[in-house]
């Protein structure tokens, strides 16, 4: 209770140090506003205008006049009411009525002036919304809904009457002022975080500084007791009795203490020294005898597998002592929650068993794993914030699960991990097909690490066409497994599984080395070759030398070679990976980020990547007639901004593809063009479609 209150007072400390930043620059805030809202309506003043501007000005010089008022004399009248401070909140929250005030009539300007005035006046006034845009997301960085609703009331109205406006230059406006609002949204919570993040950090350390105090007034005074005992230790000395029984005392307590170190070994012997539940040792001992008890009345038994979702995000983000925090308290929880009914432990890390004797049915196992995770998703209080988990349930029966409590664990720990491939936060019952599931892929990925070797593996090859003039530009290499007794497996199959053992390098080295062979057999002005790349291969640092020994062992120029990726490759450590392809492009490749729109998009950070080609992803193909393929010229536009070239793939209509080209589109790629073909069919193909290439270019 009292690290609740402490957070709660440090909370309302905060709030108060964010309404005073607000008000410090509140004044000069306040001079800008009236000199831009100046400036605005000169900027759109006009023959028929000039009263309605007028007006908007009068509205905003009596809203700013408001303003000025609370700021001056009010905010000095409340101080003086609460010389300790007024509520931090109820400060904001008058703050931010004054300035949404303000941000209300920036925002109708555009609405109501910009169908009437010209377009060097709207230009002219987005420059300065944009430019009060940008000093908003800053100065109003203490309140984050404040600080988001201004920048919205700044960009918005504008980007929505320019998107509404013929013209290109109005839609390309309106588009940019989108996505600088995007980007100063983005800005405004950075800013916000950090402001709080700084004022928190004070507030923390000014609480530090009272408890060091405090401690040191402990000190003192244990230090005055200590000299007392002395003084009355040396008193004791005077008496041959006094030390005699002091003695005997002394001697009274190593034996208890020696007793108590006994016990405390056979503690830690038999429980987790963290959470304070029964270790895996303690566990397996008492499901021994619970399973016996069962064996010999015929009763079920029930084993629970748990595994808290995402945990290592909050050691990572938050440190392990907020780990230890979550742990502590999961486990309480869960022994709360058994209440006496079940054996819980700690299995290890994050994982925790849980065994039911009696447990009926498989019905009253699953009521028991519901009534566990229920109690973990919570929100935990960790202080200043509030910790949400979740947990991952697998359940064994005795005796159809396992007989043994090898047996059952391990049942339970299977069921687990396949709830887990379909989604944290679920509970799953024990299959037979699990197991059986799990046996399969350690085949394929065992066999796997062997299919290299016996040449089971082989490249497919699909054209990418220009849809301009029809000619082949590139083939996009695909890797095919022949598998001796399941016959082709699937690459959505055994990708995942090569990604996950780390064969993944081995594959792609064998796939890049191919390609350029194969690229380099095909004759005349022939076409480049795609190789999709993963980002096990880059993060090895290997990607750089395996391209130079390819291009070096085949002699195939490095201007046919591409490289395809995908965004989630710079999600997780783009400091590494954007150098690498910057010097890839430096040696004349090109780079192609492939199912562009379908991942993590970002406007602001697609024009810092290395890229010459983005493929839009089949779904917005498909997709097409539906929306008038809106995402399409969406993305189109973005990459003409950025002078990117781009290649649809999934074109398997006439339609299709005569609507991409209409759009603009570059290069067009799907089964109406031609399906993936063996490396022996793309001479053939090639002779086929020369024809149909120079009657295009004619």
């Amino acid at each position: 209770m009292i690290a609740v209150r402490d957070g709660a007072a440090a909370a309302a400390l905060v709030d108060r140090d964010r309404a005073a930043m607000l008000y410090a620059h509140g004044a000069g805030g306040l001079l800008v506003t009236v000199a831009t809202s100046t400036v605005v309506v000169v900027l759109a003043v006009g023959p028929t205008l000039h009263r309605a501007l007028y007006a908007w000005l009068a509205f905003m010089a009596s809203v700013l006049l408001g303003r000025a008022l609370d700021i001056l004399l009010l905010r000095k009248l409340r101080l003086r009411k609460h010389p300790e401070g007024p509520a931090g909140r109820f400060e904001i929250a008058c703050f931010a009525t004054g300035a949404l005030a303000s941000a209300a009539l920036w925002a109708v300007f555009p609405v109501i002036f910009f169908p009437v005035i010209g377009n060097t006046g709207r230009t002219a006034v987005a420059v300065v919304l944009a430019a009060m845009a940008g000093g908003g997301a800053t100065v109003l960085g203490p309140s984050l809904p404040l600080s988001i609703a201004y920048t919205t009331a700044q960009l918005l109205p504008a980007s929505v009457m320019f998107l509404l406006t013929p013209g290109r230059d109005n839609h390309f406006l309106g588009s940019f002022g989108i996505g600088m609002l995007i980007a100063m949204i983005g800005f405004a919570r950075i800013a916000h975080h950090t402001v709080v993040s700084a004022l928190a950090l004070s507030r923390a350390n000014e609480v530090l500084v009272t408890q060091a105090e405090q401690q040191q007034r402990a000190t003192e005074a244990a230090n005055q007791d200590l000299a007392a005992a002395q003084v009355a230790l040396n008193e004791a000395n005077d008496s041959l009795e006094r030390r005699i029984a002091a003695r005997t005392a002394d001697l009274e307590r190593e034996v208890a203490e020696r007793q108590r170190y006994a016990e405390a070994l056979a503690r830690l012997a038999s429980t987790d020294p963290l959470t304070g539940l029964a270790n895996r040792a303690n566990f397996a001992e008492r499901l021994a005898c619970m399973l016996a008890e069962a064996e010999a009345h015929g009763t079920a038994l029930a084993v629970l597998f748990i595994d808290l979702d995402n945990f290592k995000q909050v050691n990572d983000v938050r440190g392990h002592t907020t780990g230890d925090f979550v742990l502590q308290t999961a486990a309480r929880l869960l022994n709360e929650q058994a209440g006496g009914i079940a054996q819980v432990a700690r299995w290890g890390g994050d994982e925790f068993v849980v065994a039911m004797p009696d447990a009926g049915d498989a019905a009253a196992a699953r009521r028991l794993a519901e009534n566990l995770r229920a109690a973990l998703v919570a929100p935990l209080n960790a202080g200043l914030e509030n910790i949400r988990i979740d947990a991952t349930v697998g359940i064994a029966l005795f005796p159809g699960d396992g007989r043994t409590q090898d047996e059952l664990i391990r049942a339970a720990d299977v069921a687990m991990y396949e709830a887990k491939k379909e989604g944290k936060g679920r509970i799953q019952r024990f299959d037979p097909t699990l197991a059986h599931n799990i046996a399969e892929r350690h085949g394929l990925e065992q066999a796997l690490r062997a299919a290299i070797q016996n040449n089971e593996l082989s490249l497919a090859f699909q054209p990418i066409i220009s849809a301009s003039t029809g000619a082949c530009d590139a083939f996009e290499a695909l890797v095919r497994w022949n598998h001796p007794r399941h016959g082709q497996v699937r690459p959505d199959l055994f990708i995942p599984i090569a990604e996950q053992s780390g064969q993944i390098q081995a594959i792609g080295r064998f796939v890049l080395l191919e390609a350029c062979r194969a690229a380099a057999s095909w004759p005349g002005n022939a076409p480049a070759v795609t190789v999709n790349v993963s980002v096990a291969q880059v993060l090895s640092g290997s990607l750089l030398d395996d391209v130079t020994a390819a291009l070096h062992a085949t002699g195939l120029p490095a201007t046919r070679l591409q490289l395809e990726i995908t965004e989630s490759m710079f999600l997780g450590d783009h400091v590494r990976v954007t150098p690498v392809f910057e010097e890839l492009r430096r040696r004349g490749l090109r780079i192609l980020l492939d199912d562009f729109g379908t991942g993590y998009s970002s406007l602001a950070y697609l024009g810092k990547l290395p890229l010459d080609v983005i493929k839009i992803d089949q779904s917005f193909v498909r997709a097409g007639p539906r929306d008038r393929y809106a995402v399409i010229r969406a993305i189109l536009s973005i990459a003409r901004a950025l002078s990117l070239q781009v290649t649809a793939e999934g074109v398997e209509t006439d339609s299709q593809r005569r609507v991409l080209t209409l759009l603009g589109v570059d290069r067009l790629q799907g089964y109406l063009l031609g399906r993936p073909m063996p490396q022996a069919a793309v001479m053939d193909w090639l002779v086929e479609q020369m024809p149909i290439a120079l009657k295009k270019a004619g």
